[in-house]
């Protein structure tokens, strides 16, 4: 059986150092016909021995590393959807797997085309350009401190399963902004688990690195409670844990093939990011964990330059740095106020908004469309109740956001709140307290 796992895994990073090639060679290629595979992904995938063609293209898949290869995306959605096949076909044909790929690129184009009327504005001559990559998740910054230090941190990992310390004792908030609120019992307890036994595979197949390889199924770990009790998690974990159900391979990059589980450490290591923040979407805790530190980042990015800033409640109390202070309006006050900063030079009034850009590109496009959202409409109100509140006009109301990586339109600043990124923000600080320190200003 050994023999024969290693022959399938030998076989498939050859076939997928072949399928690279034929992937490369089509780019040039114009007397491909693209007609003939346009909406035809699903019926490619019935035709192809899943079970062989998984391994190849979660190989090829392996290979691309660098975040810009654009045949990344579409090699991954070509798993996904072999993955989703009930029944499997016979094809092992490399032609037919490139004819997969070269389809679900033709599918995402058309789902782009489609999703188009959402980002266009009233205006026909606006543009809307959004970026979303690994690196704008709010919880990379989380992962890449658990790969600066893997031993210690699956030390730390135990720790809180074994409920000895609290995960702010282990994890700090500068380092793991996240990881660090998130309780170590109830709802957060299986995310625990399943962080052990990813980053204990993570160490398992370190060796085999940069290879896939196959997981044993007398693969097993063991976590040791105070009380002297252990928790076992193995091959039965690995299926139920690590293996998705839904078209989330970048998350759960664990395939199954003919009864044998297949990864690389390479692709679990990039996959703590996108699995932390949908383990986390799916519980209760996403205000306290994910959209909170973002809200106190932004307030630390606004002290730092010089403002008094905190949030608003409900009840209108603002809570900043200098304390708690109770503002009164002539009415109502609209809703919570994420962000309120003052100084002499100016008021902002800021809504904060982390995006799950793990979620489906329909429901982006139309939270972040120009037109569709309704955003903007809320933070204007809030900005007339502050106005009205500190008897002084706004200077500026802005839709903060994290979870893209660029948000760019020509006409945004035209807007009453325009929506940015952190990094945008963060950048417009910086260059305004530049100009302020330039000796020809004064």
């Amino acid at each position: 059986m050994r023999s024969e796992v290693r022959f399938i895994g030998e076989r498939a990073r050859r076939d997928a150092e072949e399928l690279s090639r034929v992937l490369e060679r089509r780019r040039e290629d114009e007397t491909v016909d693209v007609d003939l595979l346009r909406g035809r992904s699903a019926e490619l995938a019935a035709s192809i021995d899943s079970d062989w063609a998984s391994v190849v293209l979660l190989a090829v898949w392996n290979s691309l590393r660098d975040p810009t290869e654009p045949a990344r995306p579409f090699v991954k959605r070509a798993l996904e959807l072999l993955q989703r096949m009930p029944d499997k076909g016979s094809s092992r044909a490399l032609v037919d797997v490139a004819n997969l790929v070269s389809a679900c690129w033709l599918s995402h184009e058309a789902d782009m085309t489609d999703l188009a009327p959402i980002w266009q504005s009233s205006d026909p001559d606006q543009t809307v350009t959004i970026l979303i990559s690994g690196a704008s998740l709010p919880t990379t910054a989380d992962a890449l401190s658990l790969m600066n230090d893997v031993h210690g941190s699956i030390r730390a990992v135990a720790e809180i399963l074994s409920l000895q310390s609290d995960p702010g004792e282990l994890f700090s908030a500068e380092d793991f902004p996240h990881l660090s609120r998130l309780p170590a019992s109830g709802e957060a307890r299986p995310i625990w688990l399943a962080l052990y036994l990813r980053m204990s595979l993570i160490i398992r197949l370190a060796p085999f690195e940069p290879d896939i390889a196959p997981l044993s199924e007398q693969f097993s770990t063991q976590v040791y409670s105070e009380t002297g009790e252990s928790i076992v998690l193995g091959h039965a974990e690995i299926t139920s844990l690590l293996i998705s159900r839904e078209d989330e391979v970048a998350a759960y990059p664990v395939i199954n093939s003919a009864g044998v589980c297949w990864t690389s450490c390479y692709l679990l290591a990039d996959s703590l990011a996108p699995w932390l923040l949908a383990a986390i979407q799916q519980t209760t805790l996403r205000e306290h964990v994910i959209s909170q530190p973002f809200e106190d980042k932004v307030v630390s990015l606004l002290r730092s330059h010089g403002f008094r800033a905190g949030s608003v409640d409900d009840k209108g109390t603002w809570t900043t740095q200098w304390g708690k202070e109770r503002l009164r309006g002539d009415e109502r006050i609209p809703g919570q106020i994420d962000v309120l900063a003052t100084r002499d030079d100016g008021v902002f009034v800021l809504e904060c908004k982390s995006i799950f850009s793990m979620g489906r590109i329909r429901n982006i496009a139309e939270k972040l469309g120009p037109d569709s959202h309704s955003w903007r409409t809320t933070l204007g109100k809030k900005r007339k109740w502050v106005e009205k509140a500190l008897h002084r006009d706004a200077d500026l109301s802005l839709v903060v956001v994290e979870g893209i990586q660029t948000y760019a339109s020509a006409q945004e600043w035209e807007r009453e709140s325009p929506l940015i990124t952190f990094e945008t923000l963060t950048q417009l600080l910086d260059a305004a307290a530049l100009q302020s320190e330039d000796p020809r200003d004064a």
